[in-house]
């Protein structure tokens, strides 16, 4: 009998494992006939999003991520948590555990008893969502001081040139703010999460 499978990805960069797990979760459920539809929410936002009508008839939802996510949309589905590099490299025996040990989401009545188990991984994945909003800093940062040594290496050294500029965005800028929207992101998400403000995740 055709199974019905709805999954989402997500990891902190929004880009290679995000995709390359969605992709291989769809070859595992094609390779056993069953039906799978895998939403990714990467760097550029949510795609092949996931309807109600399409989670209601689920017969189990897995979350490969590796970064705190909005799940209010699956309580009372039979959901299997895990991470992208577990889908990527395990996808077969990922989607067997799904089947044998989901567990009924309950949303935040369910959080509160295994909160002591899963406060150090909920660290990390609060930590690795702050490194997912600080990294377009990172590589605006880095491109910026890349160009400003287009004009010459030492070209930045002149005041009031285009060279210089560039490089005070990109060196002192960006590079500047990339602990404070860290910290930021992190104080936040885990605020929310202590809070059950799951929202913010999205």
């Amino acid at each position: 009998m055709t199974k019905k499978i709805v999954a989402v990805t997500a990891c902190p960069t929004g880009v290679a494992h995000t995709f390359m797990a969605a992709e291989a979760l769809e070859i595992e459920a094609r390779k056993r006939g069953d039906w799978i539809k895998v939403e990714t929410r990467g760097s550029v936002g949510a795609k092949n999003t996931l309807t109600a009508e399409e989670i209601a008839q689920a017969d189990v939802v897995i979350i490969a991520a590796d970064i705190e996510l909005d799940l209010s949309g699956f309580v009372g589905k039979r959901l299997y948590r895990t991470s992208t590099g577990a889908a990527l490299k395990k996808s077969a025996q990922e989607m067997d555990n799904a089947f044998n040990s989901a567990e009924v989401y309950q949303g935040s009545a369910g959080r509160s008893s295994s909160a002591g188990k899963t406060e150090l991984p909920g660290v990390y994945k609060h930590l690795m969502t702050g490194v997912s909003h600080m990294l377009p800093l990172v590589v605006a940062g880095g491109l910026c001081i890349a160009l400003s040594f287009v004009f010459g290496i030492q070209a930045f050294n002149e005041p009031g040139t285009l060279a210089a500029a560039l490089f005070q965005i990109g060196g002192k800028a960006a590079f500047a703010l990339m602990v404070p929207v860290l910290a930021g992101f992190w104080l936040c998400y885990t605020s929310a999460a202590a809070a059950d403000w799951s929202r913010v995740a999205r």
